[in-house]
């Protein structure tokens, strides 16, 4: 038995890339794109639509996945995957800034996850995108974790799983916070093996691709979790190394190792800079998310501790805030916190290295601490870059995983030497009554209490089973935990059908075909089939806009007296009116625009998408107005001026 573990850690890494081409042969994704299906249940191929989908639901809360991402990639396929875009606006929006969409760029070889779209068009690269992203999360987890415990294989299994399948994670699937943890523990592998690799074909490896991943993870642009994993991986990394001093294999006469990623980032992010600097400006000048300034203390006591509705959410959608939001990683950070004292004075005693690494993670989860429940002042949230994050719960949730996991390795270690066997019993007892004072009223409206007694017992269980070295029941009961709150998360579906396979695709993409440069505008109807619109090859000049469209806002608010609404990452829902257009905030990410119908001749719009009869209210002002397609109560209008 332990010849075939051995044997498959041995070979993980080819195993996970014959996973990965299956998954491409099967076209398989977790996408919640099927959503569509309930806007416009027609279908062209009742065949290709029965093959969609496999197993699992489809989640409506993640829009950020199916209504954005998805559509925005989409897209790049009838740009030709140029940087600069109008298929969701007048002027051109920057597709690098848009979720990192797919480009022709050099900048792409930082973002592996999108060459399946530039080889393989929209299907598969959907296909490679979300399966080599969920692939690599437990992948460098697993190397992640063998290097922090030191090899210990059970810890570093489950340890994946708690990453890999958090429901942070999987309810935060793919759109941008994701993919900014897998390039920082890829980061951290990859400098870790850089610096110690005896295999000079490692070494190599680690080499060449050190500069793409460090491109990749610097235009992810999320700062609110580039900020803290930045400075959580360089702490972990120079701990790991001091600690294994011994086995680095780096002398100064390899400086040309380090010259070589180095030099392909400074002229990757140098041709960025300097062609798109203005793009990125105008981002970071948006009202939102660009100006915000966090000086944390907006969170409490329970933050710290995995939120007892985090196993059902995929079974029961939360009464408060949305799933998404609720979600939190699954971590017992808390109860080690308070056992870490004893940890570290025994390792001292042993004079053991590994104390570095704890250590390291207990400050900085410390800090974590201080900043989301007692603040920091102005100028220091302002030195540390701790201003760009507004969502420390979400770092500290990883760093809380990755403390777990070395906490219980550090006890494992020493067989529990530190603690007596009625403490190894009494002080899980002891969280587990800390667990009962956080059952409200409100979380007992959403699941009964004996269901949460039931899970507060099991996390008990868990401890002890850690703290009396029951390895093996650990790891399962850890991996088991994760399955039942992370697996069910996102379903498993075949294809793109609820895109493709709808009489209205395939006149939007025809139309699209014959007129390349018709503008196409939706009105009155869910900003979901605006981006639907673009999905299927059209230019949709009310689309999701990552940037200010400046020069559409030029045609329509000369006097910037909608500059506070527009000037943001923001949906836009369109009503056609009479009066003058005018500009209505909904949400932080969300404006209405109330458009004069003469507007629509000032965008040169060619196109109406909308539930409702525009003709009379068009045939008023001059222009014809005929309706060219119907389905499933939406109707596509062509206008024309005269």
């Amino acid at each position: 038995m332990k010849s075939r573990i051995n044997n498959l850690i041995k070979w993980r890494w080819l195993i996970a890339l014959i996973a990965f081409i299956l998954c491409l042969i099967f076209k398989l994704h977790g996408s919640s794109m099927g959503m569509y299906n309930t806007f416009l249940p027609t279908v062209t191929d009742q065949k290709e639509a029965d093959k969609y989908s496999v197993i699992g639901t489809d989640r409506a809360i993640r829009t950020d996945e199916w209504a954005v991402q998805i559509p925005t990639f989409f897209s790049q396929y009838y740009n030709d995957y140029n940087i600069m875009s109008k298929q969701m606006s007048v002027g051109a929006e920057n597709m690098i800034l848009d979720y990192f969409a797919p480009v022709k760029s050099i900048v792409t070889l930082g973002k592996p996850l999108n060459w399946g779209y530039l080889f393989f068009g929209n299907e598969v690269g959907l296909s490679w995108y979300w399966c080599g992203q969920l692939i690599l999360l437990f992948m460098t987890a697993f190397e992640l974790f063998m290097i922090l415990t030191n090899r210990c294989v059970k810890a570093s299994v489950f340890g994946s799983f708690m990453i890999a399948l958090s429901p942070c994670i999987q309810w935060w699937f793919l759109p941008h916070m994701p993919i900014v943890f897998l390039y920082g523990v890829a980061l951290f592998d990859i400098g870790y093996y850089f610096f110690t690799a005896k295999n000079k074909w490692i070494r190599w490896l680690m080499t060449i691709i050190a500069g793409p991943i460090v491109l990749g993870f610097a235009l992810s642009i999320f700062p609110s979790c580039q900020v803290p994993v930045a400075i959580i991986v360089v702490v972990l990394l120079i701990m790991c190394l001091i600690r294994d001093k011994q086995s680095i294999e780096f002398s100064p006469k390899q400086w040309y190792r380090i010259a070589i990623p180095m030099v392909f980032v400074c002229i990757s992010m140098g041709y960025f800079i300097i062609n798109y600097s203005n793009d990125l400006m105008a981002e970071m000048n948006t009202v939102y998310p660009g100006k915000r300034v966090s000086v944390g203390g907006d969170n409490s006591i329970t933050d710290l501790f995995t939120a007892l509705s985090s196993i059902f959410l995929p079974y029961r959608d939360i009464n408060v805030a949305n799933n998404s939001e609720a979600s939190t990683f699954i971590q017992f950070a808390p109860f080690f916190i308070v056992l870490f004292p004893k940890i570290a004075r025994f390792y001292r005693e042993k004079d053991d290295r590994d104390l570095l690494v704890g250590k390291a993670i207990f400050i900085m989860i410390l800090v974590q601490i201080v900043f989301m429940c007692a603040g920091f002042t102005t100028i220091l949230s302002q030195i540390t870059f701790f201003k760009y994050i507004n969502r420390m719960k979400i770092p500290y949730g990883w760093l809380a995983v990755i403390f777990t996991v070395w906490c219980i390795y550090a006890i494992w270690k020493y067989k529990g030497q530190m603690f007596k066997k009625w403490e190894k019993i009494l002080y899980p007892c002891l969280f587990g009554g800390v667990y009962c004072t956080f059952i409200t009223d409100e979380l007992t409206q959403y699941v009964s209490a004996k269901y949460i007694l039931a899970e507060i017992v099991l996390f008990v269980f868990i401890l002890i089973s850690a703290m009396l070295q029951f390895r093996k029941l650990t790891s399962c009961l850890i991996i088991g935990v994760m399955c039942i709150a992370g697996i069910t998360v996102n379903p498993i579906r075949h294809g793109i059908s609820p895109i493709t396979n709808h009489p209205i695709s395939q006149f939007i993409e025809s139309t699209s075909k014959n007129e390349p440069d018709a503008k196409w505008i939706a009105v009155d109807v869910n900003f979901t089939l605006n981006n639907f619109i673009m999905a299927n090859g059209a230019q949709v000049v009310n689309g999701t806009n990552f940037l200010p469209d400046f020069d559409k806002w030029k045609l329509l608010d000369k006097a910037n007296l909608y500059e506070e609404s527009w000037n943001r990452y923001a949906h836009q829902l369109v009503t056609i009116v009479d009066d003058s257009t005018s500009v209505a905030l909904e949400q932080n990410d969300s404006i209405h625009v109330y458009l004069n119908v003469e507007d629509l001749k000032k965008m040169d719009i060619e196109y109406v998408f909308t539930q409702t009869d525009i003709s009379s209210q068009i045939a008023e002002h001059n222009m014809e107005c005929d309706e060219v397609f119907e389905q499933d109560g939406y109707h596509v209008y062509q206008i024309s001026y005269n």
